[in-house]
């Protein structure tokens, strides 16, 4: 392959991002992506021939990465009060670095969760690393509220993606600039971090 044919495949790539990431798999053509990279729709269909190829070479290790990122925090050998506002705090410090990512996430959880699975891997780290069991654990030594771990994980998920997915509107309604709503976030992942404290933890 020639330099001018992989610069004109990397173009494509770096466009696709941009667009997946901000109006999700459904709402990207083709044709907007090859107008992000300023060539034309044909010779992107040429070098991917689908916009589904296209995505998930652009994403899956993307993907991958965040996934095993957050399951390495769950399997570290810490106590569960750290490990779970360490993964509040990894949480928040993504998605504030790309606010686009949460309903990007989200949108591709409910679009195919089969494929997202089975690509990112989600499942195996999920169910076979030691989170579950610990949690379990620290239930029945009663250091930790009656509640599974099956509800607690998309508990905290939401909580943070939910800052990020109305980030927005909130600058909207409230008249706030970036800054401004970043310092309402952190001041929300304070609070997020207090209430699930008093919830789950005897002391």
């Amino acid at each position: 392959m020639t330099t001018n044919q992989n610069d004109t495949e990397e173009k494509i790539k770096e466009a696709a991002q941009r667009i997946f990431l901000e109006k999700g798999y459904e709402g990207t053509t083709i044709r907007d992506i090859a107008e992000a990279a300023q060539i034309n729709t044909a010779l992107t269909n040429y070098y991917f021939r689908s916009k589904e190829k296209l995505f998930w070479l652009v994403y899956e290790s993307l993907l991958k990465e965040a996934i095993q990122s957050v399951q390495a925090i769950l399997d570290k050998p810490i106590p569960m009060e750290e490990k779970l506002m360490g993964l509040i705090d990894h949480m928040f410090e993504t998605q504030a670095a790309n606010p686009n990512l949460s309903m990007f996430l989200m949108n591709e959880c409910r679009r195919d969760p089969k494929s997202f699975a089975e690509k990112t891997g989600v499942g195996c780290h999920l169910l076979e690393g030691g989170f579950i069991q610990q949690f379990q654990e620290e239930v029945e030594k009663g250091t930790v509220t009656n509640v599974s771990a099956e509800h607690m994980l998309p508990l905290i998920f939401g909580l943070i993606q939910q800052i990020f997915v109305g980030r927005e509107l909130h600058m909207h309604l409230f008249q706030v600039d970036e800054s401004e709503f970043l310092t309402f976030a952190r001041e929300q992942k304070r609070i997020i971090k207090d209430m699930l404290c008093t919830y789950l933890f005897k002391k």
